[in-house]
């Protein structure tokens, strides 16, 4: 179930992308100075909580809306793919655009995007249209329509599969989505949707809070370090604004930071009926950037996650930004198809009638 929105307030907030793939961790043996107590269980690559690798269950009676929710917000179209042809270097993608299409199973048009997980790899098959750039915006909507097939599994663990993220201009338009100045998540693991945050490369490495509430540098004291706005958003330099789950920990030279929001229950289901897996459902999803003043990041960012209409996730205290990057802005869409530990069985996933926006068309 998920846990209520809330916010812990520490000195400051930091959020990163993982650098590498590992299952969830146990909960902190220590609550982090000022921290809130029974709100610091670690995210450990943005794996769903407790019951993550349930598929199944009761039927799922969806909200209207979530507590702190609106309707949709509007915007202009970025740009929009229809998979209906294989020319997606001449739409604009590129880093190697390619992928396989069907012409049987689709939802418009006459064809539908197909990622074939074979037995024990970790990506799509026949690739996938990789990536494209956009006008640079403070907000994205996403919207696709997504189906499974019927023994999808997904990692079969409580963790993975990536499926899609957006990054900034501030990195370099190969970047790998895993170590950037932010990411955005938007995928579902264990047939739960999910949201989430990465921001490791601007993680302050003199003070660093860990998941066992330890933490390393600091001047030896986490409550009184004096951190400036060059830190990360989203676990390592401590919390601001909402989440369900954050993670922090070593991951090379140096650490992996996020944060991430989970659905109230499955919605994804092995069972034939309105939450079929290997029907189509419409997938919407929002991120709009924090304010910035007097120099410092605010935590008024928003995201959203719609499941056929209905409003999954949604919060309107988000940081995403600080006063080091005051006009950090979204300009890229990429396919993140991943299976870090490759892919327990034959498995596919379709996607069809791909729109990205400022807001809602």
């Amino acid at each position: 179930m998920r846990l209520a929105p809330f916010s812990v307030l520490l000195l400051l907030s930091a959020c990163s992308d993982d650098v590498s793939r590992r299952p969830v961790d146990a909960a902190p043996e220590a609550t982090p100075p000022g921290v809130e107590a029974g709100t610091d269980a670690p995210l450990a690559d943005l794996p769903p909580p407790g019951d993550s690798g349930e598929t199944d269950g009761p039927a799922v009676d969806l909200p209207a809306t979530a507590p702190d929710g609106g309707g949709y917000p509007a915007g202009t179209l970025l740009f929009a793919e229809g998979f209906e042809d294989s020319s997606f270097s001449a739409r604009g993608w590129y880093d190697g655009p390619k992928g396989t299409l069907s012409t049987t199973d689709f939802k418009e048009g006459k064809s539908a995007f197909v990622c074939l997980y074979k037995q024990g790899t970790t990506s799509c098959a026949g690739g996938t249209p990789g990536r494209r750039l956009f006008s640079p915006s403070e907000s994205i909507f996403v919207s696709y329509w997504v189906k499974y097939s019927a023994n999808w599994v997904g990692s079969g663990k409580a963790y993975h599969p990536h499926e899609f993220n957006v990054v900034t201009e501030i990195d370099d338009k190969y970047i790998g989505p895993g170590t950037t100045h932010l990411t955005l998540y938007i995928e579902q693991v264990g047939g739960k949707p999910l949201l989430a945050l990465q921001d490791s490369l601007n993680v302050d490495l003199g003070c660093v809070l860990l998941n066992d509430g330890s933490f390393v540098g600091c001047n030896g004291s986490f409550a009184s370090y004096a951190f400036s706005e060059k830190r990360s958003v989203c676990a390592c330099n401590g919390i601001i604004g909402d989440l369900d789950r954050k993670d922090c920990f070593k991951a090379g030279s140096g650490y992996y930071s996020a944060r991430a929001w989970d659905a109230p229950d499955v919605t994804f289901k092995d069972q034939v009926g309105p939450f079929y897996k290997a029907d189509w459902h419409l997938v919407e999803a929002y991120f709009q950037m924090n304010s910035v003043s007097g120099g410092k990041g605010l935590p008024d960012g928003k995201i959203r996650y719609w499941y056929d209409g209905k409003l999954l996730i949604s919060s309107d205290k988000i940081l995403m930004r600080t006063g080091e990057h005051p006009t950090l802005k979204f300009n890229q869409f990429l396919f993140g198809n991943h299976i870090g530990d490759g892919s327990p069985v034959d498995q596919t996933m379709w996607v069809d009638k791909l729109v990205v926006g400022t807001g809602k068309p």
